[in-house]
């Protein structure tokens, strides 16, 4: 779950101001490791002295997500939905693939989605994707 918890925090721009702040403080540390647990800390001090930088968003990050994530069969994103690939499997229409762009221009990532996970927290929803993804430099 601590994977997951810095996965999602990892990529939320607003969390940002708090990262350096965590780096200017332990400029040692493995922040993979012990941002989160800071972090949650830090939020919970600014909720309760009733900052007003201090979101509902915020504080549910800071607490994190439901102990269970719930696996789900399909999902939409940005107006599309997506399906998994074991449902998907016998339709004649499929929408399981995904494609991603990569560090470099013109570099994409393809993939199989293979499984989508819902995380709850109190405020909102976070879904991941496990995918399983294709080398496409390896062809013969």
């Amino acid at each position: 779950m601590k994977k997951v918890i810095w996965y999602v925090l990892h990529n939320i721009p607003e969390i940002d101001t708090y990262m350096n702040e965590f780096e200017r403080e332990f400029p040692d540390s493995d922040m993979s490791k012990e941002f989160a647990d800071w972090f949650a800390m830090k939020i919970r001090k600014l909720y309760v002295a009733k900052y007003p930088t201090c979101t509902p968003d915020l504080f549910a990050l800071a607490c994190g997500p439901s102990p269970t994530p719930i696996s789900v069969n399909s999902c939409v994103v940005n107006g599309v939905k997506l399906v998994v690939h074991s449902r998907d499997i016998k339709r004649t229409t499929q929408n399981n693939g995904i494609c991603s762009p990569g560090e470099k221009k013109g570099e994409m990532y393809y993939g199989q989605l293979e499984e989508i996970l819902e995380f709850a927290y109190t405020q909102f929803k976070v879904v991941l994707f496990r995918v399983k993804w294709f080398d496409l430099a390896k062809r013969e």
